[in-house]
């Protein structure tokens, strides 16, 4: 006897080809039975479930709202709020204009998920070049926030932000933690070779600094996955400012890796070449304790936003705007205070996704 898969892909086939009323639905069956395809058929075929009615009338559930939108439904409203007004200029949808409110659940679904646009399609009940132009479109308005969103801190931020981790850690004059990760494709885009970064697949480098909170003050990407982290930093907006001098205070800095050049407002550690003293390994360990600080970030990013594990658009502008919508999305869910610790990628280096390095293209902010 056939599997209800397939007397389901069959009546889909059927549908297709007769309409979808009671008659032809009847013989639909007769055939089916005339056939020996299947020994007994269900009385009725499930229609499509619209999970952006179930989980709206479930929004008194966030635990349970969260866990598939990967967002609380504060955070959700909050960020509603934000793109209504340039999402509703743009319903798309053919005769049926989609709402604001679905489109930000189809896109969100489709950032927090790695499942395909065909799929989201089918669960929202709308065609797969309208997931397209929502999820495209979206992404595109909620990385045009980033000057809103992704700020560089002022004087007196930056002044709370070292006393902060002075506090913490003794390192004085510390307001921030630099340092890239690959952004995985699906395929390089226009097949160029540049893209593969060391490790042998296709990426696009993201250049992050944080704060102590996790929250993002400086987002850059764009660049392919070949590029040197030290070649993304030299042509970054953060490294052009900081050698003018316009981002820091006397003796304020960051502190990055070894893949970055030392500066006067970037330290990194001293470099291990079996001639360093107990104090420098001293110091090595305590630096590595705090620049951890945004390596969680990038594990937040990632594991909440699931689709950065691998991204298959095939135009670099969209890849850019997807991954500074998700850049923006993490600070409102940092601000709103969203269960920061729940959605931590913890897989750390064994996770197939998860890279130390990063290039990117020519978005960025400071």
């Amino acid at each position: 006897m056939a599997s209800f898969r397939t007397f389901h892909r069959l009546y889909i086939l059927f549908s297709d080809l007769m309409g979808d009323d009671e008659e032809n639905y009847a013989l639909f069956l007769s055939k089916l039975r005339q056939w020996g395809v299947v020994a007994s058929i269900p009385r009725s075929v499930p229609k499509a479930v619209d999970y952006t009615d179930i989980f709206a009338e479930l929004s008194v559930n966030d635990d349970y709202f969260s866990e598939h939108f990967r967002v609380s439904r504060h955070t959700f409203d909050i960020l509603l709020e934000y793109i209504e007004p340039s999402i509703s200029r743009h319903n798309r949808g053919g005769n049926h204009p989609v709402p604001p409110e679905k489109q930000l659940y189809i896109f969100l679904w489709y950032l927090s998920n790695l499942c395909s646009m065909r799929e989201v399609s089918q669960l929202f009940d709308v065609s797969m070049s309208t997931v397209h132009k929502v999820v495209t479109n979206t992404s595109k308005v909620i990385a045009s926030l980033q000057n809103r969103m992704i700020r560089w801190p002022d004087e007196q931020r930056r002044a709370e932000i070292a006393a902060t981790v002075q506090q913490n850690s003794g390192f004085p004059g510390v307001v921030g933690f630099l340092d890239g990760t690959h952004i995985r494709l699906s395929s390089p885009i226009g097949q160029d070779r540049d893209y593969y970064n060391r490790k042998g697949y296709p990426s696009m480098q993201l250049q992050l600094a944080v704060d102590h909170e996790l929250q993002i003050i400086s987002a850059y990407t764009g660049w392919p996955g070949c590029c040197h982290d030290a070649r993304v930093l030299r042509n970054s907006m953060i490294y052009q400012k900081a050698e003018r001098g316009q981002l820091f205070s006397n003796a304020q800095h960051l502190f990055a890796d070894n893949a970055y050049p030392l500066r006067n407002w970037l330290i990194t550690p001293f470099r291990c070449v079996g001639n360093i003293t107990r104090q420098q390994r001293r110091f090595n360990k305590r630096f590595s304790g705090q620049r951890q600080t945004v390596e969680r970030a990038i594990g937040h990013l990632k594991g909440r936003f699931r689709r950065l594990r691998e991204i298959p658009f095939h135009n670099a502008d969209d890849v850019c705007h997807m991954i500074i919508a998700a850049c923006v999305c993490h600070n409102i869910c940092v601000l709103a205070d969203d269960d920061v610790e729940h959605f931590m990628d913890n897989d750390g280096l064994l996770h197939p996704n998860n890279y130390q390095k990063t290039f990117t293209r020519m978005v960025t902010m400071v």
